[in-house]
């Protein structure tokens, strides 16, 4: 089906470079679905393979241009597989402006740094050592350093319940396996932690986690999640930014059935804290 109208159809010669046009409608194109407006967009070929280029490239955020390596030279500058080390690179200046900027265009920030996990070039192998000696080049004295990145195996069924990410974002890339994760959003005022009283949580997000496939979730936007490994468990890779020296998760105890199942609003509550012994 097209919702486009003949008008829409005409084709741009060679010489144009970039054409826009806007077009105000109110079509019901099916029942209870209508356009209000549309934007439609041609681009030349040469003007699409130059936006293609760009965008999967981590530093395309950045306003002051990369140098280019010596092996990656003219249009294909961004495209090539990242070693851990050159990933850990590219990342640590984006995050650094994210937490400076107290998380402007975070959702942005995040979309680049699942297009660069795509790109590592073994993304199975260990990573620890290469995040121990790259946080250990660059940490300030006193501060919390800006990102983590971590490979968590989880056994069959296993996984961890639903907790949320105080001061720090994430994104999930799966490994092997699969893993079910699921998004909630605070809904109203939310308690102390050490209070009993009961708040409520949004699930926005019920997705399955395959290899290559991603899950994030922001600072403030489905900051609450749980995640567990199906049949034959599962390997994820972590990439967390931390906004403050506090970040940390917090457990939550959900209740099993929504209080309402139309908008998938579930009872909560703080876990209480184990408290070390002694």
């Amino acid at each position: 089906m097209s919702y486009f109208g003949r008008d829409d159809e005409t084709l741009l010669s060679d010489d144009e470079r970039c054409a826009v046009q806007d077009t105000e409608c109110g079509v019901e194109i099916e029942d209870g679905v209508v356009i209000e407006r549309r934007s439609i967009l041609w681009l030349s070929a040469a003007a699409v393979s130059s936006m293609l280029v760009g965008a999967v490239s981590l530093p395309a955020q950045d306003p002051k241009p990369a140098p280019t390596p010596p092996d990656r030279t003219g249009p294909q500058e961004g495209m090539g597989k990242l070693t851990h080390a050159e990933f850990l690179e590219q990342l640590y200046p984006q995050a650094r402006r994210l937490v400076d900027s107290k998380g402007e265009d975070e959702q942005a920030y995040l979309m680049t740094v699942a297009a660069a996990m795509s790109r590592l070039r073994d993304p199975k192998a260990p990573i620890r050592d290469a995040m121990r000696k790259f946080s250990k080049q660059h940490r300030k004295q006193g501060e919390r350093f800006p990102i983590g990145v971590m490979a968590i195996h989880l056994k069959p069924g296993k996984g961890f319940s639903h907790h949320d990410h105080l001061n720090y974002n994430g994104v999930i890339m799966g490994l092997e396996g699969e893993a079910r994760i699921r998004n909630y959003d605070f809904q109203g005022n939310v308690p102390a932690i050490d209070s009993p009283d009961t708040f409520e949580i949004r699930e926005t997000r019920d997705d399955l986690i395959l290899p290559g496939r991603f899950s994030s979730l922001g600072k403030k936007r489905e900051n609450i999640h749980d995640l567990v490994a199906g049949k034959k468990g599962a390997r994820v890779l972590d990439v967390f930014t931390f906004f403050a020296k506090n970040a940390t998760s917090r457990s939550l105890i959900v209740a099993d059935k929504p209080r309402d199942a139309e908008t998938r609003t579930f009872e909560a509550t703080w876990r209480p804290r184990r408290r070390r012994q002694r």
